[in-house]
C-alpha cells in the first residue's frame, strides 16, 4: 500500500471542496478549511522568504491550538518537514532537540518565544505573518548553527526517548505518513461528517491520524484544551460538547476513563469508533466501554513511532476477564516476522521479537548511528526494523503483545517478563493501575518492585497471596508500593516508568507521603 501522496495535497484539495466546513476546534473557537488553507499559504510564503527550502527541518514550539495546526500545515506547504517540540517540557530539552535536528528556522508562539529568550538571548526573533489578521502572533528565528542538509520527501521528525539519554529523532516522509493515513481513512471510514478527538500533544504520533486523517476527508479535529485533559469529567464533557465521533488515544487513557469516569462514559454516545494502543488493553475496561457506549467500534492497534501503526485487532464485544486481547494482524503495506535471538522465524505460539518493514516505516533516525543499530538483516538479505517488542502468534493467527525485550530481566537466575506480572496485578480486584520495575540489588542481583494505584490498602495487602497462586516464586515482587493518587505520567499520557524505576532505586522510597510500602 505504498503511497505517492503528499500531506500537503490533502489540505488544498479539501479546502477547495469543503472550504466552509469546520477544520479545527479548540478551546477558544474554530477554523474553517478555507481559512486554515489561507493561513497555511501565508505561513509557507513567509517561511520561504526566510530562507526555508524543500527538505529542510523547521522546529515548531508552541501550545496546541488552531494556530499550531496552521503552523504545521504551513511548514509542510513551504516544502519543509516539521519538528514538534513539547511545549510543556523543559526549555533545556527543547534546546537539545533543536541542536540535534539543526532546523533552518525555529517557529514559536509568543510564550515559547519568551522561554527561548531566557536560554538563547542571541536569537533574533521576527514576526511571522500568517495571512490572518485576527489570530495570535507567530515568531521565527534563524539558529546560528548551519542547518541540516535537506532530506528528500521529509514530512516530520518526532523525538522519542533514547536509551543513551539523548532523544532519538524519528524521520517520517510524506510517503510513510500518507500510507498510515490511507489505512486510517479506509479502516475507520472517515468522512467530512466526523469530529476527531485529539487529546494527545502535537509531538506525539497519534496526531498523524488526528491532523492529516481529518484534512484528507474534510473532518473536524477537536483539540482538547489542557485544562480539560487532566480530569475525567472535563475530558468527557469536551468530547460530548464537540460531538466527537472518532477517538484515538493511548490505552491508559481508556483505562483511566473507564475506572475514574465510569458513570460519565454514557455521555460519549456520539462516538462511533475508538482506537487505542501503546499498552496492554485490560478486558475489564473494554467491557466498561461497551456497556456505556453500545455499538462502538474498538480497535486495539500496535506500532512504535518508527513504524506508525503496523498491526491491529478489532475487539468485538465484551471479553472474558482473563482474556489476552491481541494486537492483531499486519496492515496492508506492512510486513512483520517474529524471530528468535538468531533472527530466525519462530513457530506460532513461541515468543520472539517482532521485526517490521514496509510502506509505513520511518526513513531512519536523524543520527545515522542510531539508524544502523535499529535495523537488522535476516538470512534472506531483507532489512527490518527491530522493534525490541516481544510477541507471539496465537491460535487464531493474531499477535499477542508480551512486553519489551528490555523489560525482560533475570531474577535469581530465572528469566522474568515484567509485563506478565503487571497483567496479573491489573486483573486483581480494586487495582486501578500498576507498573512493575526492576532495579539492581547486591544480594539478589535484581529487586522487583510493583507500584499500584488501588481503591484501598486492603486490596494491596491481598496481592502477595493472589500472585503466589498465579506466578512462580521468583516472579513475586519483593516490594509492593501503594501510590496515593495516580501513577506519574509523561507528556504523552503514558505511565512514566523511568521515574518509577528511579523511585524504586532510591534509599528514601518510604519517605514520600504519597507512597506506602505494603510489602
Amino acid at each position: 500500500m505504498a503511497s505517492s501522496r503528499s500531506l500537503v495535497d490533502d489540505l488544498r484539495t479539501t479546502a477547495a471542496r469543503h472550504g466552509g466546513r469546520t477544520a479545527v476546534i479548540d478551546g477558544t473557537g474554530t477554523l474553517s478549511y478555507a481559512r486554515l488553507d489561507t493561513m497555511a499559504e501565508g505561513i509557507a510564503q513567509s517561511l520561504r522568504e526566510a530562507g526555508v527550502r524543500p527538505g529542510d527541518c523547521v522546529a515548531w514550539h508552541g501550545a496546541k491550538s488552531r494556530l499550531a495546526v496552521a503552523a504545521v500545515h504551513g511548514i509542510l506547504r513551504s516544502g519543509a518537514g516539521y519538528v514538534p517540540v513539547d511545549p510543556d517540557g523543559p526549555i533545556a530539552r527543547a534546546r537539545l532537540i533543536v541542536d540535534r535536528s539543526r532546523p533552518r528556522v525555529i517557529v514559536t508562539d509568543t510564550p515559547a518565544r519568551d522561554q527561548w529568550q531566557t536560554v538563547s538571548p542571541d536569537l533574533a526573533w521576527r514576526a511571522l505573518p500568517t495571512g490572518s489578521p485576527v489570530d495570535a502572533n507567530l515568531w521565527y528565528a534563524v539558529p546560528t548553527a548551519a542547518p541540516r542538509p535537506p532530506m528528500p520527501d521529509l514530512a516530520y521528525v518526532f523525538h522519542t526517548s533514547g536509551s543513551t539519554g539523548h532523544p532519538k529523532g524519528v524521520v517520517h516522509t510524506h510517503a510513510s505518513a500518507s500510507a498510515f493515513v490511507d489505512w486510517s481513512v479506509d479502516e475507520l471510514q472517515l468522512t467530512e461528517q466526523d469530529v476527531i478527538i485529539n487529546s494527545a500533544p502535537l509531538h506525539f504520533d497519534p496526531t498523524t491520524l488526528h491532523l492529516f486523517g481529518a484534512a484528507r476527508v474534510g473532518a473536524a479535529v477537536a483539540l482538547m484544551p489542557a485544562s480539560a485533559a487532566p480530569f475525567p469529567a472535563t475530558y468527557i464533557d469536551f468530547c460530548a460538547q464537540v460531538g466527537g465521533t472518532v477517538w484515538y488515544a493511548v490505552t491508559s487513557t481508556l483505562v483511566w476513563l473507564a475506572r475514574r469516569g465510569k458513570d460519565l462514559l454514557p455521555q460519549l454516545r456520539s462516538l462511533r469508533a475508538a482506537v487505542v494502543g501503546g499498552e496492554v488493553l485490560p478486558p475489564a475496561d473494554v467491557n466498561t466501554l461497551f456497556r456505556a457506549v453500545p455499538g462502538i467500534r474498538l480497535l486495539n492497534v500496535y506500532g512504535p513511532t518508527e513504524s506508525n501503526v503496523c498491526t491491529f485487532h478489532e475487539v468485538r464485544g465484551p471479553q472474558p476477564l482473563d482474556a489476552v486481547i491481541p494486537v492483531g494482524r499486519v496492515l496492508p503495506g506492512a510486513e512483520i516476522v517474529v524471530v528468535d535471538e538468531e533472527l530466525k522465524p519462530v513457530s506460532p505460539g513461541i515468543q520472539g521479537e517482532l521485526l517490521v518493514r514496509g510502506s509505513m516505516l520511518m526513513e531512519g533516525y536523524l543520527d545515522p548511528q542510531q539508524t544502523a543499530r535499529a535495523f537488522v538483516h535476516t538470512a534472506d538479505g531483507r532489512q527490518w526494523y527491530a522493534t525490541g517488542d516481544l510477541v507471539r502468534e496465537n491460535g487464531a493467527g493474531e499477535l499477542e503483545f508480551i512486553g519489551r525485550r528490555d523489560s525482560q530481566i533475570k531474577s535469581r537466575g530465572f528469566r522474568v517478563e515484567l509485563g506478565e506480572i503487571e497483567r496479573h496485578l491489573h486483573a486483581a480486584d480494586g487495582i486501578q493501575d500498576c507498573v512493575v520495575v526492576a532495579t539492581p540489588d547486591a544480594l539478589f542481583s535484581t529487586v522487583i518492585t510493583a507500584f499500584v494505584d488501588a481503591d484501598s490498602i486492603d486490596d494491596v495487602k491481598a496481592l502477595p497471596d493472589l500472585l503466589r497462586d498465579r506466578l512462580p516464586h521468583y516472579m513475586i515482587p519483593q516490594r509492593i508500593v501503594l501510590v496515593t493518587g495516580e501513577l506519574p505520567r509523561n507528556s504523552n499520557g503514558k505511565v512514566d516508568r523511568k521515574a518509577l524505576t528511579e523511585l524504586a532505586a532510591s534509599p528514601t522510597l518510604g519517605d514520600s507521603p504519597r507512597l506506602t510500602i505494603v510489602r
